[in-house]
């Protein structure tokens, strides 16, 4: 619903606004009332309206000096519409300044009012939507951009941008791991969506989906700022927390807090210290909620730092390159790299199944759902438990998916192709009288000028040139036979700024002259219009 302000000094306008409409099933609510602006000021605080019908002339502070504040303070997230008995220009001016939606004269007109509101409801329900889908995009980046973070593969540009939502003065930092653990599938995932949900409508810190695929876990960032706006201690914050998210659900809850961290770039240690306390749970005698600093993980190496985003950027890369020759020898070297670095199980888990995303990303590059391939998601190698597998078995899982994505890569890239052809195509006939080249095609269009060509000439079997003279010769012949231009004129009309260049390239496409055609089209229509009887 649309929540509307009424705000008039005379009571019975109000009252007949009220019944003059039937805003509930024009998707309006009227959230309240007000007499003059600084009552209705008040409301807008406490009620946040998306609409406010104002009359002008009211006593204390009048509908322009109301709109004024309301633009000044609330931009373009508060609409008006202003009432008034009479008509002045400099109101209209006013309400233009203020960037009033209307302008409605008394006595108001039912009809005048409906399509006010009906047009005010269209362009609620387009910014509505925009926002909404500016707000997912701007989620999704975020989430890789923190995904990117927790896996230590971050740029200096990304940990800028994700510092500012996390604000320059939080210093220290915990991720937490969240799993609900159920014997059943659905209810772990149901139960994890459970946990997500509650935690952005009533935490402040950042939650992010596992990008690992266990569906059963969200992990959760913990800062300093977040403790402290909340005057609880990480204890106490994640002893609520359990209890919480055990409220609204039926499933086990287990809580694993990463070890803290100084900067937001080292951030990717304390979600790597969750997978090791993960794998220490069943050697604890305590939970639900388990601390780094209360496990001993030194049974584990150090964790390799770089070396593995280099591998995976060399397989990625042959993938994008199509270079399937060299795929197995990425995937071995991954795994050679592992064994030797003597890295956990749950580590390599947790990093090929980001590679694994990081692929899918690339080959969905273009769409917003990466699961609209149900049948790819259920790839051996997304589902596997490579703790359970040899290394070739590992390896040859990764081969065989990277070829799938190589090859749907290709695909993607062809269909991509077909789209920008069938645009220059239209582009063409449509400008083909204007200076346009391969180079102002590629940079029209965002593609390599040598590659558009190359596609270009596969596809219509003729290159660029030769298809673009064609065209060119095409609207010339109709001319030359349908309109007494001269040759000169008809080269300029058809886009060649030299009319021997133009008299010339008709010539070997027409084998004859401009001049030459249009005798022998004349002579042949004369002959043809001589032997018809009447």
């Amino acid at each position: 619903m649309i929540n509307v302000l009424i705000v008039d000094d005379e009571p019975f306008i109000r009252q007949g606004l009220l019944l003059l409409i039937d805003w509930n099933s024009l998707g309006f609510q009227v959230c309240g009332q007000a007499s003059n602006g600084v009552q209705a000021l008040e409301c807008i605080r406490t009620m946040r309206p998306d609409l406010v019908i104002s009359d002008i002339k009211m006593p204390e502070m009048d509908g322009m000096q109301l709109a004024k504040i309301i633009y000044e303070q609330y931009g373009g997230e508060m609409k008006m519409v202003l009432l008034s008995g009479f008509y002045e220009f400099e109101y209209a001016k006013q309400a233009i300044k203020y960037h009033v939606n209307d302008y409605i004269l008394k006595p108001i007109v039912k009809d005048e009012l409906l399509q006010v509101l009906e047009a005010f409801r269209k362009a609620f329900m387009e910014r509505t939507e925009e926002k909404r889908h500016q707000e997912k995009q701007e989620q999704i980046v975020m989430a890789q951009q923190v995904q990117s973070i927790l896996l230590g593969t971050a740029d200096e540009d990304t940990l800028s941008s994700v510092q500012v939502s996390y604000g320059d003065v939080a210093t220290k930092l915990r991720c937490l791991m969240i799993e609900t653990e159920s014997e059943r599938q659905q209810q772990q995932t149901d139960g994890s969506l459970l946990v997500e949900a509650h935690i952005n409508q009533n935490h402040a810190g950042y939650v992010l989906k596992s990008f690992t695929g266990e569906k059963n876990r969200v992990l959760h960032v913990v800062t300093d700022m977040l403790l402290k706006r909340e005057a609880l201690s990480l204890e106490q914050y994640v002893t609520r927390l359990y209890t919480e998210l055990s409220q609204i659900q039926s499933a086990a809850i287990a809580i694993y807090v990463g070890k803290e961290v100084d900067r937001l770039e080292e951030l990717h240690e304390s979600y790597y210290s969750c997978g090791k306390i993960k794998n220490l749970r069943f050697f604890s005698a305590y939970g639900p909620i388990y601390y780094f600093e209360h496990m001993d993980t030194s049974v584990f190496t150090n964790q390799p730092a770089g070396r593995e985003k280099q591998l995976f950027d060399g397989l990625i890369q042959a993938i994008e390159e199509q270079q399937i020759e060299d795929i197995r020898g990425h995937a071995q070297a991954i795994f050679q790299f592992f064994l030797e670095q003597r890295i956990e199980p749950g580590i390599v888990g947790i990093h090929l199944h980001y590679l694994a995303y990081t692929l899918l990303g690339l080959v969905n590059r273009d769409d917003t759902d990466l699961n609209s391939d149900e049948e790819w998601m259920q790839s051996t190698f997304l589902q596997t438990n490579y703790a359970m597998l040899s290394m070739e078995e590992n390896i040859e899982n990764l081969c065989d998916f990277s070829y799938t994505c190589a090859e749907k890569l290709k695909e993607r890239q062809k269909r991509n192709a077909m789209g920008v052809l069938a645009r220059v195509e239209s582009y063409i006939h449509e400008h083909y009288m204007e200076n346009i080249s391969l180079k102002l095609l590629g940079e029209h269009f965002f593609m390599n000028s040598a590659y558009l060509g190359q596609i270009f000439k596969k596809h219509y079997g003729v290159s660029f040139s030769d298809y673009l003279n064609q065209i060119r010769i095409d609207e010339a012949i109709r001319l030359l036979r349908r309109t007494d231009y001269r040759v000169y004129e008809i080269a300029a009309k058809v886009g060649y700024r030299d009319s021997d260049y133009f008299i010339n390239r008709f010539e070997k496409i027409m084998g004859e002259t401009p001049a030459q055609y249009r005798k022998r089209a004349q002579t042949m229509h004369n002959s043809d219009s001589s032997s018809c009887t009447p």
